[in-house]
């Protein structure tokens, strides 16, 4: 994996972390994850009881941080990679138990 390959999942794992703090694009992002789907902003807002224009904008945001992507094979819907979460969850995991090794605990 390249530099730059790491350092992108670094910032997807940053914005992860802080995604309890827009409880709308938590539960979006959590719903894309767990159902594995591509769905519409109509979907997903009625799936996870949000208006179309709160979904919008918390699909939005998802997007700019990449924490969610646009699907090429159905037009308007949206998808989470859960392979790129995987691997950026590892890299976190790896990053924090080196923390702990060089602290000595």
């Amino acid at each position: 994996m390249s530099e730059q390959q790491v350092n992108e999942l670094r910032e997807k794992m940053d914005a992860l972390l802080k995604l309890k703090r827009a409880p709308s694009q938590f539960t979006i992002f959590f719903h894309l994850l767990s159902t594995g789907k591509a769905m519409t902003i109509g979907e997903i807002s009625s799936e996870v009881s949000l208006t179309p224009k709160a979904t919008e904008r918390a699909t939005s945001k998802l997007l700019d941080k990449g924490l969610i992507q646009r699907t090429r094979f159905r037009e308007g819907s949206y998808r989470c990679d859960s392979k790129k979460i995987l691997l950026g969850l590892l890299l976190l995991v790896n990053e924090l138990y080196e923390k702990k090794e060089k602290s000595g605990r």
